[in-house]
């Protein structure tokens, strides 16, 4: 037996017709194709650290008067990092995410 594929023909098949389609209609298919709707009570709530996590990662998070009072620091000289209070940061940072501090 031999089989020939032609490209492009694709076979017909039936349609489909769901269980609910069929138990809504008596089991018989409706003319057109046009298929019921039944509505559901399906919902869906959104907690408040879910709310908050949507509006945090819709901000830039960049305090625009903070980054321009550390720029003019910079630019007249005067910006004097505090390096014992950004190890301290870190080492917090790290004991959040499971390392040792």
């Amino acid at each position: 037996m031999t089989t020939t594929i032609k490209p492009g023909i694709q076979p017909q098949q039936p349609p489909v017709q769901l269980r609910s389609q069929s138990q809504a209609t008596g089991g018989s298919a409706k003319a057109g194709g046009a298929a019921s709707v039944r509505t559901t009570d399906d919902s869906v709530n959104i907690t408040d650290s879910a709310k908050a996590l949507d509006a945090a990662s819709r901000s830039d998070g960049i305090d625009s008067k903070r980054v321009d009072e550390i720029r003019a620091k910079l630019a007249d000289g005067t910006y004097k990092p505090d390096a014992q209070a950004i190890a301290s940061k870190f080492a917090a940072m790290e004991a959040q995410m499971g390392g040792k501090a």
